[in-house]
């Protein structure tokens, strides 16, 4: 699958971020794709103290619009210190000079530029099965390409989430996203994806949703061919509007109330509406179908 983004393969380099006490643990080589040795960075060294600030410089270009840049003691505290990253970067003397400018690369500086990146964070339950975090939280997905279009290869976004939910442990991965945002496209490749909030008011902005999926390798190859349709969505019942503030909040209530609400396709865009297709279960239809699955022929537990 992978022949498809040789272009960001031949001339972009992996990177991965994470203390020396967490990235010892962590494979070097995923896919097929080597991280040199000099691209597993310590966050906790200062000689990479330039790489990171032009990460930080990314970090605020892609959310700096919506008022959610992420200070340097948040980047620090929040994401390096107890999860990791893994990105792409392009060394600076491989770009032309208006790259330079967007990513305010200091002059002479002749590292590697990030371009893009993933951040993932293992949460608490994930810890239920043994040692190892299955259960992470993503933390933030990006690339310049949101917001200098043609500054990277075409793709780089969806072959840094791929390789970087292989990267790390994870089997069930959540998240949260505006519902206007692009990368809800990108979250839908990877399969059905299961609403946890509709609507959410203890986030800045409230017209955010919170998401799980569940990694399976199939998810990731879909997530990298991109289908019209996934292949384990199930058919739409509904669609949502997302600029319509009541009908989240009504979505939202029937989610406290125990509907299993997912989304299982793209936006469909007619001129300034936005429909996306969802599936919805009622409290009373996700017990009955829990109850089926869980019963063989007979009768009987399965």
């Amino acid at each position: 699958m992978l022949y498809n983004y040789v272009s960001i393969l031949d001339s972009c380099e992996p990177f991965v971020i994470a203390h020396r006490g967490f990235s010892s643990s962590l494979p070097t080589q995923v896919r097929g794709v080597t991280i040199p040795p000099a691209n597993i960075i310590d966050p906790q060294l200062s000689e990479h103290a330039d790489f990171l600030r032009l990460l930080s410089h990314l970090d605020k270009l892609c959310f700096g619009p919506n008022g959610m840049s992420m200070p340097s003691w948040v980047f620090y505290d929040c994401a390096v210190m107890p999860g990791g990253f893994f990105g792409f970067g392009i060394r600076a003397a491989a770009l032309e000079p208006w790259c330079l400018e967007a990513m305010a690369v200091p002059a002479g500086y002749t590292g590697l530029v990030p371009i893009s990146q993933f951040i993932a964070i293992p949460m608490l339950g994930g810890f239920a099965h043994g040692d190892v975090p299955d259960t992470w939280l993503t933390y933030s997905v990006e690339s310049i390409n949101q917001v200098s279009p043609g500054f990277a290869p075409a793709g780089i976004l969806k072959l840094t989430l791929a390789l970087g939910l292989r990267i790390f442990p994870i089997q069930t991965l959540y998240g949260t996203t505006q519902w206007r945002s692009h990368k809800l496209t990108t979250y839908v490749d990877l399969g059905p994806v299961e609403l946890v909030t509709a609507y959410t008011p203890a986030h800045s902005l409230p017209r955010t949703f919170s998401f799980r999926i569940a990694i399976e390798d199939v998810h990731l190859e879909t997530l990298l061919a991109s289908p019209r349709v996934h292949p384990t969505a199930p058919p739409p019942n509904a669609w949502l509007d997302p600029d319509d503030r009541d009908a989240l909040i009504r979505l939202q209530h029937e989610i406290e109330a125990g509907a299993k609400v997912h989304l299982v396709g793209q936006p469909q865009h007619y001129g300034s509406a936005i429909r996306i297709p969802i599936h919805r279960q009622h409290a009373g239809q996700a017990a009955v179908r829990k109850l089926v699955v869980g019963t063989d022929q007979r009768g009987g537990a399965a």
